[in-house]
């Protein structure tokens, strides 16, 4: 009898697509359009190896990836993706292969590929209890966790790093602990999913003293990674303009209307509290401006607003304005391409 391939697609014309091709490839395929029912075979019956698209509603083929390493750790696990390429599924843990879409049947993985995979047994129910970030990504975690309505918090460096909540796959609430403070909800989340390889271990679960979570896992977990790309290019910005003015004071970027800047390097905070004010004081004169460059009696400032009302804002010695506002426009120029 053919080996046994599990195939994960939401969508019905590629999961048509992809269960012609692999039957052609000569596997026995087990296609389902819904996570319930995949995740109920990858729990309770054997596979030899499981094909997943990238394009799920309700889950993610991160999720599913860390589920089925956990029970069958030797079997092997394709992703279905448009690009093909490994680099678009995920930084951390690696599927066995990524394949493009539609498949190129020629190319596609057989069963003698997966001939040495151990059949998944029965899972146990228990929630993996500690690893580290670096093999498998806290999204991909708590993604699993959602998946398989799962409760528990997990522990990020023994909880000195932060720790995450979760009720039957809901997010509740997400602390991180830094120097700055703690920060917690969405944004608390998104500051864990920076830490790319810290140990974590998953307790039982118990209530948090606030919920400071109010959307669902999957939306939560979207959210925290755009905050991650954006406080990713936030830094970009800085290190740009410190690397075209060397002897810049301080150097701050933020939302014109935050209370504190989001990134700061040196005396940024002071930085960016002169650029907000100085845009404020020419408003009525000048209106809505843009581009700012001051001289003092011993400092310099630049200040360039950008996108939806973001302010960068440095200083630097007297004399050095120009210089600076050339980096906070270069910076820019780079963040857009």
């Amino acid at each position: 009898m053919p080996a046994t391939a599990v195939l994960i697609a939401t969508m019905q014309h590629r999961r048509s697509a992809l269960e012609r091709a692999l039957t052609r490839a000569g596997w026995s395929v087990v296609g389902y359009p819904d996570v319930a029912g995949a995740l109920e075979h990858l729990r309770t019956k054997p596979y030899a190896a499981v094909f997943c698209d990238e394009l799920l509603r309700g889950a993610s083929a991160g999720g599913f990836l860390v589920w089925s390493r956990r029970i069958a750790p030797e079997a092997p696990f394709w992703v279905v993706a448009a690009s093909g390429d490994e680099a678009a599924v995920g930084a951390h843990q690696r599927p066995d292969g990524v394949i493009p879409f539609p498949p190129d049947e020629a190319r596609l993985p057989t069963p003698a590929a997966a001939s040495r995979a151990s059949p998944a047994q029965p899972e146990s129910g228990d929630v993996p209890l500690e690893g580290r970030t670096g093999l498998v990504a806290l999204a991909d975690l708590i993604d699993m966790l959602a998946l398989t309505a799962a409760s528990g918090v997990i522990a990020i460096d023994g909880g000195m790093l932060g720790q995450v909540y979760l009720h039957e796959g809901r997010l509740e609430h997400a602390e991180c602990r830094h120097d700055g403070g703690e920060t917690s909800g969405v944004r608390g989340l998104a500051r864990l999913l920076e830490h790319e390889d810290v140990p974590f271990r998953v307790l039982p679960y118990r209530a948090p003293s606030r919920r400071t979570v109010h959307v669902p896992t999957a939306a939560a977990l979207t959210e925290a990674a755009r905050l991650v790309d954006e406080r990713q290019r936030d830094a970009a910005l800085l290190d740009v303009v410190m690397s075209e003015c060397a002897d810049a004071l301080g150097v701050a970027v933020g939302y014109a209307l935050g209370e504190r800047p989001a990134d700061v390097r040196g005396d940024g905070a002071a930085a960016f509290a002169q650029g907000v004010q100085a845009l404020a004081a020419v408003k009525p004169v000048a209106g809505h401006v843009t581009h700012l460059a001051l001289e003092g009696d011993s400092r310099a400032l630049a200040v360039l607003r950008f996108g939806e009302d973001h302010v960068l804002a440095a200083l630097a010695p007297r004399g050095r304005s120009l210089v600076l506002l050339s980096a906070l426009a270069k910076a820019v120029r780079r963040r857009g391409r």
